[in-house]
């Protein structure tokens, strides 16, 4: 599973670096990311879920309660074909 670091940045870079590597992850036919925006205000966290929930390939993925999440990163599942029928199309 991929991870994507955006914390720690500002705003649009947050935003240009999580657009790139979920679409790099998408190409790549990758099925789960973990991106990592950190805890803080909570402002790159708000700007990921939004990025995630208005993309057509992306869906978040709720946490079972039983089991305690890091509440600085979020789980995101690539909805993409498989990675032999993306590798056709590279081809």
């Amino acid at each position: 599973m991929r991870t994507i670091y955006i914390r720690k940045l500002r705003f649009e870079e947050a935003r240009t670096k999580l657009e790139r590597e979920l679409h790099e992850a998408f190409m790549d036919g990758e099925t789960y990311v973990e991106i990592l925006h950190g805890i803080g205000e909570g402002v790159l966290r708000r700007m990921a879920i939004d990025y995630v929930t208005t993309s057509g390939f992306l869906k978040l993925v709720e946490s079972d309660p039983m089991f305690r999440q890091n509440p600085g990163s979020t789980l995101v599942e690539i909805l993409a074909p498989s990675k032999e029928y993306i590798n056709r199309l590279k081809a």
